[in-house]
């Protein structure tokens, strides 16, 4: 069996909707790499911070549509956003190797550990989830995710009902789950997520407290509701959010570029009373508590 590997280069506005794309037509990784060279500081390598101009690599199998996937990249961000992109073919073993040496743990907090099967995760860290990149979006790699899972790591989630909307790989509803969250509900619109979502929580043995279904099948009343999904959908789906969470309930909000933050905060102020932006690097993490 072989593989393909795209690069598809384009600002960072448009990397997010690219990288989702992507998953859509089930990549088994997805990375980033800098194209302009203005510095980013960051706390290392496997971060996935941008830079101005970006170039997104994806490993697809052989059998992928092309034509069809790069009309599909056109359509989403405008041909105009496309800088450039070019295809190559990559054969099993040489993927295989380049792929594992570029994937080990990441820690968030100090306290939790996502790690790939074929690592052994730090004897410091107390809290292991295990998480292959590639089988869904979401591998703790992306600013978003990191954002997002630091505030997990620091949280108080003991006995806490949790939703993960737009859960992706699951990774992180499996950090709350595995933090001390009583019940979590992962929701996704997308079929392969939750099939990674329901896997992912088997191999870790949290099967039974983190539900996995789509978004029409939750119940109310949580403690905090995450979504790490991009600005529109966030924008249209305040109401549902806050409908969703007991009165306090803590929400944090990923996947926006920093410019954006205002415009989903201003979005957000109705029902719930929202903290200070948290940043890393261009991305943004929004949190508050339901009024």
């Amino acid at each position: 069996m072989g593989w393909l590997r795209l690069t598809v280069s384009s600002d960072a506005a448009h990397i997010e909707a690219i990288a989702v794309l992507l998953d859509r037509f089930d990549a088994l990784s997805i990375s980033y790499v800098p194209v302009t060279a203005e510095p980013v500081f960051d706390e290392g390598a496997q971060s996935g911070a941008l830079w101005r101009e970006t170039a997104v690599i994806a490993l697809l199998d052989e059998d992928v549509d092309l034509d069809i996937l790069l009309a599909c990249l056109c359509n989403q961000v405008g041909a105009e956003h496309i800088r450039s992109h070019h295809v190559e073919p990559l054969p099993d073993q040489e993927w295989s190797g380049r792929h594992k040496a570029a994937h080990g743990p990441l820690i968030y907090g100090g306290r939790l550990c996502v790690c790939p099967s074929w690592c052994d995760p730090p004897a410091r860290v107390p809290f292991v989830i295990r998480l292959d990149p590639g089988l869904a979006f979401g591998s703790g790699g992306h600013p978003t995710t990191r954002l997002c899972l630091e505030w997990l790591a620091g949280a108080g989630l003991s006995g806490a009902r949790v939703i993960d909307y737009g859960c992706g790989s699951g990774i992180l509803g499996l950090a709350a789950a595995a933090l001390g969250a009583a019940a979590v509900q992962a929701v996704d619109v997308d079929a392969q997520a939750l099939a990674a979502a329901r896997a992912n929580a088997a191999g870790n043995g949290l099967a039974g407290c983190l539900r996995v279904s789509r978004p029409e099948e939750l119940a109310g009343g949580a403690d905090v509701l995450l979504a790490n999904i991009l600005l529109g959908p966030l924008l249209q789906l305040a109401e549902r959010f806050a409908g969703l969470l007991a009165p306090g309930g803590r929400l944090v909000l990923s996947g926006m570029l920093a410019h954006q933050a205002e415009e989903c905060l201003a979005g957000y102020r109705p029902w719930f009373k929202m903290e200070a932006p948290r940043f890393n690097n261009e991305w943004v993490m929004l949190c508050g508590s339901r009024r």
